[in-house]
């Protein structure tokens, strides 16, 4: 019954509901845009650097982390991988063998990361095959070829079929040198990896650098990477006696974390700053609501409806005019952030380059999570909520017969 009267009240004056729902409206849009859009970023941010080097968690050697060095590297076995998969929350894990070479192609010299991977895995877990610009990827674990990030491909004036020769250190000092032939040209989303990493096979990097059986470490890839520290945990506990360490990729890479953490409450700030304005905007709806309706309350209160009943109406009031605006603007922003899922917007220009100078890749993404969605609808309610404290104190030291002389 209440809340059919209050339906009915908030539109006793259509212009004032219209207005203050329009405010809310608007503010939920930009606020779950500017949401999606950062989140969108920091995903694909993520996603690109970590899916195509460390992994959301890494398994390697004790000491490894440190030094980097392929004197670290630890044997890796069919038994052992299976057992990694098998903890909650991991979806797959591939082994990895990582080193540094000096690369010399068209009489240009640089030093570069490379990885050596299991195809098969790679492309199931990253669609690393779907980032081939030119070429193509490798085919098999028996693969001698190699596959380049653009930028080491523009460096060095290469294309596929071209051959690449690297020089490094193998395992307990061997020599290591061999002449690659270039399969294909990797379009990488993080501009640092397009200029520094390189891939071949896991088989074809073991004999390269003399280390059979081993690899630097063991990558994974979670169901729900929302669950990164406790999958973590989890692993460290299960194999608390091998000699292993577990990190997760913000342990690996805390200057992009403290970067996210850091620009993230830069745009809280901003969003606070909209839903400071849109409870002002509120309050003075419900503040000119109760003015307007003394002496009504003075009425209902006279004869015989209990205040904390009349408090429950100005609360439904409230939560109407602001959900109807908050629901119509979800809806419509949700519609907009859809588009922009399927037609992400693309940077160029001088604006491309200086995403590029700060290692993020030149497009907006959008997210859609369902959290985005909930805060919103959190924060309404709290605000709503906030604002029905002044009528709700109001009525309740309401003197009905002096509101019934206002």
């Amino acid at each position: 019954m209440l809340i059919t009267i209050a339906w009915r009240n908030i539109w006793r004056n259509k212009r004032r509901t219209l207005i203050t729902s329009g405010s809310v409206f608007f503010a939920i849009i930009l606020a779950v845009i500017m949401r999606s859009s950062t989140d969108g970023v920091y995903e694909g941010m993520i996603e690109n650097v970590v899916s195509f080097s460390s992994g959301y968690i890494q398994v390697h050697q004790k000491g490894y982390w440190e030094e980097r060095s392929i004197e670290n590297a630890m044997k890796i076995n069919t038994n052992l991988l299976s057992k990694f998969e098998k903890q909650e929350g991991v979806s797959k894990c591939t082994a990895r063998l990582e080193s540094f070479a000096l690369a010399s192609g068209n009489g240009k010299t640089k030093g570069m990361a490379f990885i050596g991977i299991e195809p098969a895995k790679e492309q199931m877990l990253n669609g690393l095959a779907n980032k081939i610009s030119k070429g193509r990827y490798l085919m098999s674990e028996n693969d001698n070829g190699i596959v380049l990030g653009e930028g080491l491909a523009n460096y060095f004036k290469i294309k596929p079929g071209d051959s690449l020769v690297l020089i490094s250190q193998g395992y307990h000092a061997a020599s290591a040198a061999a002449i690659f032939p270039v399969r294909g040209i990797l379009s990488l989303g993080s501009p640092q990896l397009n200029d520094n990493l390189a891939y071949i096979s896991l088989h074809q990097a073991q004999q390269f650098l003399s280390a059979d059986s081993l690899c630097t470490s063991v990558s994974f890839y979670l169901s729900n990477v929302k669950k990164l520290d406790p999958v973590a945990n989890s692993l460290r506990s299960a194999f608390s006696n091998l000699p292993i360490e577990v990190m997760t990729w913000k342990e690996m890479m805390p200057e992009m974390d403290q970067f996210i953490t850091a620009d993230k409450s830069g745009h809280l700030i901003i969003i606070g700053i909209l839903y400071l304005v849109i409870s002002f905007g509120l309050y003075g709806t419900v503040l000119m609501m109760t003015y307007e309706r003394r002496h009504e309350f003075g009425i209902l209160v006279s004869i015989g409806m209990k205040k904390s009943k009349l408090i429950t109406l100005v609360f439904f009031e409230t939560m109407f005019v602001a959900f109807f605006g908050a629901l119509l603007g979800m809806i419509t922003s949700f519609g907009i952030i859809l588009y922009f899922v399927f037609y992400p917007i693309r940077f160029s220009g001088k604006l491309k380059e200086v995403y590029v100078q700060f290692g993020i890749e030149p497009v907006i993404n959008m997210s859609l999570s369902s959290n985005i969605f909930y805060y919103q609808a959190l924060i309404i309610f709290l605000l709503a909520l906030a604002v029905t404290i002044y009528p709700s104190f109001k009525i309740f030291k309401l003197k009905p017969v002096e509101a019934m002389r206002s």
